[in-house]
């Protein structure tokens, strides 16, 4: 992953010079010499003017050359499709969605023809690209870009990148939805001065993206992360997975809002907007779901934390609409089952944004073509 560390950290901070670059990323100048100079012969990178230093001779700045590549990211949803075209900074261009569904017997004949829209669109305006990025729910092989299963989308051993690949005649690139996004965090968020954090994403479904000593930690062939599927509840209401009392029972945006309507705190119609609004007004009913929620996730993200100690725990998704909500209860449950070494772990919610997973989808083009293209180089062998 040098080379992407490098292309990385010139998005992050502009131009640097190489002993700036070997010095944040702890690597010998040899080591970034070597790389920098295949940056340059690619054209992804340039040089600025020489700056004066006050001992020795002038320090020459590196920076992108953001238009020399582009990526497409997609993500594939069990109701939509959503996509962006990103810069090598991986700054946005364009962007798409359109209504998907999984389970028609066309569905990946659809992905496919949606995608080769786009792909004609950055032919004609003779833009660059590096390749397409695929971001799904389930759980995905690393080394082939096979969905082995992916329970929201209903497909099961779906050879997707080979398929994809052979469609449309461009290196396709396919990961698990909240592993794309925990890589992007690494590499262009904050994160990227995080050496061990959690991504924890909480809507229709719940997943745990987990970066430790600095690297993406994927488990065997690609199966860490079900946080969702965790058990909290022996005598809990069947989950999707066929297992009874897992916390996306309980947690998911999903679930929540069907507990809301079946209880009547909303409409039998309701989206997750009027669950919002009944707590903010003060329905008890609803009030109390929300905490009751906040409880059990932090019940079990302590368990988490007290078993990796990350330096902080990132939340993302539809969840941060109900947070003010369930925040109390859950910081409160958390701090209660925290070991007592690991109860300065920082916890970050962010809003949620239609386009993140596709951005992190377009994050895994930009990775992987530069330094380890394992199921692009696999497929072609």
């Amino acid at each position: 992953m040098t080379r992407t560390a490098v292309l990385a950290i010139l998005a992050r901070h502009g131009g640097l010079s190489r002993a700036e670059i070997a010095e944040r990323l702890e690597l010998s100048p040899a080591t970034i010499t070597t790389i920098t100079r295949r940056l340059l012969d690619a054209g992804l990178v340039e040089e600025g003017e020489p700056r004066n230093a006050q001992t020795g001779r002038p320090s020459i700045p590196l920076e992108l050359v953001p238009d020399s590549a582009h990526a497409l990211g997609v993500q594939v949803a069990h109701e939509h499709v959503t996509g962006v075209l990103t810069r090598l900074d991986a700054s946005v261009v364009d962007g798409f969605r359109h209504p998907f569904d999984p389970s028609a017997p066309d569905a990946v004949d659809v992905l496919t023809a949606l995608i080769r829209a786009q792909l004609e669109s950055v032919a004609e305006r003779k833009l660059p690209l590096l390749g397409v990025g695929i971001a799904v729910p389930g759980v995905v092989e690393p080394a082939t870009g096979t969905l082995r299963m992916s329970v929201r989308l209903g497909w099961t051993g779906m050879p997707l990148a080979a398929r994809l690949r052979s469609a449309l005649g461009v290196p396709v690139f396919v990961d698990n939805d909240i592993s794309a996004v925990t890589a992007a965090e690494r590499l262009y968020g904050r994160g990227a001065d995080c050496a061990d954090f959690l991504l924890v994403a909480i809507g229709q479904g719940i997943g745990l993206g987990m970066v430790l000593d600095g690297a993406p930690y994927r488990g065997a062939a690609g199966a860490a992360g079900e946080f969702g599927h965790v058990p909290i509840l022996p005598d809990g209401p069947v989950c999707s997975c066929g297992n009874r009392g897992c916390l996306e029972t309980q947690v998911s945006t999903e679930s929540l809002l069907r507990r809301a309507r079946e209880v009547g705190i909303v409409a039998p119609e309701a989206e997750l907007e009027d669950l919002r609004a009944a707590a903010a007004g003060g329905d008890q009913r609803g009030l109390s779901l929300l905490r009751r929620s906040g409880e059990l996730l932090g019940r079990a993200l302590a368990g988490s934390v007290n078993l990796l100690g990350p330096e902080r725990v990132v939340v993302i998704g539809e969840i941060s609409m109900l947070w003010p909500y369930l925040a109390e209860a859950f910081r409160r449950a958390l701090t209660e089952h925290l070991l007592p070494c690991v109860r300065d772990t920082e916890i970050d919610v962010r809003p949620w944004a239609d386009d993140l997973i596709a951005l992190g989808a377009a994050g895994i083009v930009l990775a992987t073509p530069l330094a380890a293209p394992r199921q692009y180089v696999r497929s072609a062998a």
